[in-house]
């Protein structure tokens, strides 16, 4: 008697390979929001780690009388271009760049990041914005602007009276929270490339201006930005201590 043999259907029907891909699919969903949170608040950490290592480090250069010019002063801006008074220096080489060995070529530019001995980029590979008000790195002994502070001190670029020109709001059109600031260090965040904001425009426009609050998601008013600066009482505190300043 021949035997007849049964063809035996061992894999997946369509239903449950759907049902399998479901699954799956509801993992994911539940696992990657919380991982790609995750991701960001590292990268936020470590960005400002790297601020805070920015603003030390500044410090430490204006201490460092043996920097090019030979006074006690804060580094110039590395320049992004070759427009303007940067047409004769090599841009986004993370070097400062100073025009005719007295002054800085620009106010606003990257962090000179071979100058200071520190890593170029934040943590979503960009360069730091740098911003220095003239005074504070030029080769003038004591000079002051703006204002009306006319103390000499010799090999400094500022004297105690002198003041920055930048200023720190809450908003675009907001509230200042500090005036008269010397430098600032800006990390643009993850959407350098993407439409910013309006106060995250205020970063990126290449005025004194600058806004700091808190991080929003949002997409019409959101806000990555990390940002530090110098105050310029605690510079000029530093600077007595250190018996530079009189």
């Amino acid at each position: 008697m021949k035997e007849i043999k049964q063809k035996c259907n061992c894999g997946f029907t369509l239903v449950e390979l759907a049902m399998v891909l479901f699954i799956v699919t509801l993992l994911l969903g539940a696992i990657l929001p919380p991982l790609a949170t995750q991701i960001q608040q590292k990268q936020i950490e470590q960005t400002q780690a790297q601020l805070d290592e920015a603003k030390e480090v500044l410090f430490g250069y204006m201490f460092n009388q043996n920097n090019v010019l030979f006074t006690y002063r804060l580094p110039c801006p590395d320049c992004r271009d070759n427009t303007g008074n940067c047409a004769a220096m090599t841009a986004n080489d993370g070097v400062e760049d100073i025009l005719g060995g007295a002054s800085c070529a620009t106010a606003e530019g990257n962090l000179p990041w071979t100058t200071l001995g520190i890593r170029e980029n934040d943590a979503w590979g960009q360069r730091f914005t740098y911003r220095v008000t003239s005074v504070f790195a030029d080769v003038t002994d004591g000079a002051n602007s703006p204002g009306s502070c006319t103390d000499i001190t010799l090999n400094v670029s500022f004297a105690l009276c002198s003041d920055g020109d930048m200023t720190i709001l809450d908003g675009a059109m907001g509230t200042n929270i500090a005036t008269g600031i010397p430098a600032i260090v800006v990390s643009h965040g993850k959407n350098w490339a993407d439409t910013p904001s309006t106060d995250e425009t205020e970063n990126l426009n290449n005025d004194a201006n600058f806004v700091y609050r808190d991080f929003s998601s949002d997409s019409a008013t959101g806000f990555d930005d990390l940002i530090i600066w110098i105050s310029p009482h605690i510079l000029r505190t530093k600077m007595l201590n250190a018996g530079i300043l009189p």
